[in-house]
């Protein structure tokens, strides 16, 4: 429910007000009785800030009375110019003409009272104060420069009653826009929680059963040439040599070592070691048993010495070729090793190379 406020009277609360501005001009302070006629906000403005506005000597405590700078700025230009003398009868200030005051409700708390002051240049903005320590009743709010655009301005309205009405009329207007706008956001979100309700639901209508293994409507043909196929495929991988074997038979066929016989040679000569001493053995025992003991030409002992020497150096061949596939996988196995470990192809050639000149130095 609203307040029933009684409109302000002009009479009994400016004559003390604008007392009190001239005091400005010779006082760093506002007075003491100028405290209870403003509003709560407007007192706390005016006694913080005037406390640390004291870097400028050109303003007074009359530019915290308006909430605009520049028309703070007017108003002490107004106020220095007026002659604040009062009636030589009466004792108090002549006010003038005050009768075309106009009312603004701002929510349900707040009523704002416009009492323009034509023959003092200002115009003072008023509010209902419903709980102040100073006291129920009107209030300064704000001080202006009178501005003749501000008092035909429409939002303001004759008295109380009809500003009450226009504040409520406003709000029900705001509160029908605000109730359509609530209704087409609950729209909105129905229709979206619809949307992902049938989304879901779609969930809720698949069979919970697995489905039954249908055939493929391609020929069975394809079918068995796509396994055989696939079955070539994975065969590959039979054939690959793991990364982390040491011994692969392909490389060490590949990189027997520079000797002087290839793998080829080095079998045959295998060959002809297994075959070529038991030929011997049987024709000489052969020719021993028939012939009988019979001296041995010399052209028999140089071709026995050729076939001794012969032997002689396929064995040496042999045992090289051996001693270099054993240098080549032992120096292989150490690489792979140092690789295992991160070392570079460079400093294990550098090892290498160090051993060797170690090996150097210690003589054969």
């Amino acid at each position: 429910m609203v307040e029933l406020i009684p409109p302000p009277d002009p009479l009994s609360l400016l004559p003390p007000f604008l007392a009190c501005l001239p005091i400005a001009f010779a006082s760093t302070r506002p007075p003491p009785a100028l405290g209870p006629l403003l509003s709560p906000i407007l007192r706390q403005r005016v006694n913080l800030l005037n406390s640390t506005n004291s870097s400028s000597s050109n303003d007074t405590w009359l530019t915290l009375l308006s909430w605009d700078h520049e028309k703070a700025s007017a108003l002490q230009d107004i106020v220095q110019s007026k002659q604040f003398e009062p009636h030589p009868v009466s004792g108090e200030l002549e006010l003038g003409d005050v009768e075309n005051m106009s009312f603004k409700r701002l929510d349900r708390e707040t009523l704002r009272a416009q009492v323009p002051i034509p023959e003092w240049d200002m115009t003072a903005i008023y509010v209902w104060c419903g709980e102040d320590d100073a006291g129920k009743g009107w209030k300064v709010a704000e001080l202006l420069p009178y501005d003749q655009d501000l008092e035909c301005d429409r939002s303001w309205s004759a008295s109380t009653t009809e500003a009450t009405n226009l504040f409520e009329g406003s709000d029900a207007t705001s509160d029908s826009i605000r109730r359509g706008q609530d209704s087409l956001m609950t729209d909105l979100n129905n229709t979206q929680e619809q949307d992902d309700s049938d989304y879901w639901a779609q969930y809720d209508r698949t069979p919970g059963r697995t489905p039954s293994n249908k055939r493929s409507p391609a020929p069975a043909a394809s079918n068995h040439l796509w396994s055989q196929s696939e079955q070539v495929y994975y065969a590959r991988y039979s054939s690959v040599q793991p990364a982390m074997d040491s011994e692969d038979p392909d490389e060490q066929s590949r990189e027997t070592g520079d000797g002087s016989l290839d793998n080829q040679a080095f079998a045959s000569i295998m060959a002809r070691s297994q075959h070529v001493k038991p030929v011997l053995d049987t024709t000489t025992r052969t020719e021993s048993a028939i012939l009988g003991p019979q001296p041995s030409p010399p052209l028999s002992r140089d071709s026995d010495t050729v076939a001794k020497l012969e032997e002689t150096a396929e064995y040496h061949s042999l045992s090289e070729v051996g001693v270099r596939q054993h240098i080549g996988s032992s120096i292989k196995s150490m690489y792979r090793l140092a690789r295992s470990c991160g070392m570079e192809r460079a400093e294990f050639a550098r090892i290498v190379e160090r051993e060797l000149e170690v090996l150097g130095l210690l003589g054969d």
